[in-house]
């Protein structure tokens, strides 16, 4: 894809992901994770904040939750799309997939990890962490098959523009 396209492609997946967060939807499943995948390893570092935007946007629409538990949501996006940025000299379709994979986990990890620190709905101990993430499975298995899936769409549409659309063809966004 073209940069201009690209930038287009990846707005079009902001503004998709911004309505899947408000729509409904089974808990987690959304695309925001992918978007800040697909963010990192191809859009044009200026526009990094739009990712970060249409969680923000998202948020306002849908409303706010503990503050401790959505700087931890933030936080962990943040270092998906920064992690993914730094990988994207090693982009293929199957890193893409892989990194929201492990994305996937580190976001079930940190949040769970946050509403056991934040929300008062646990024990302080280690006995209410272990049911903070007991209690995190069901939507840690849709946030998985969010990533898995809107992953493979995003990635997959990207790299069927590139296949086969070669006027649109364009070398990986390098800033």
């Amino acid at each position: 894809m073209n940069k201009k396209n690209l930038v287009l492609f990846g707005a079009a997946i902001a503004i998709l992901a911004v309505a899947a967060r408000i729509i409904p939807h089974p808990w987690n499943f959304t695309p925001m994770g992918s978007l800040m995948l697909f963010a990192g390893f191809l859009m044009p570092r200026k526009w990094f904040l739009l990712p970060l935007a249409s969680l923000a946007v998202s948020d306002v629409i849908i409303g706010s939750y503990t503050f401790g538990v959505m700087v931890t949501v933030y936080a962990t996006y943040a270092f998906t799309l920064g992690g993914s940025y730094a990988a994207r000299r090693h982009y293929s379709f199957s890193t893409a997939i892989g990194s929201s994979i492990i994305a996937s986990v580190i976001f079930y990890l940190t949040t769970n990890a946050a509403v056991w620190a934040f929300s008062g709905m646990y024990s302080p101990d280690v006995l209410g962490l272990l049911a903070s993430y007991t209690a995190g499975v069901p939507f840690f298995r849709n946030s998985f098959a969010g990533y898995l899936a809107y992953s493979t769409v995003f990635f997959g549409a990207y790299e069927l523009a590139r296949a086969y659309l070669p006027a649109l063809a364009y070398k990986r966004v390098q800033s």
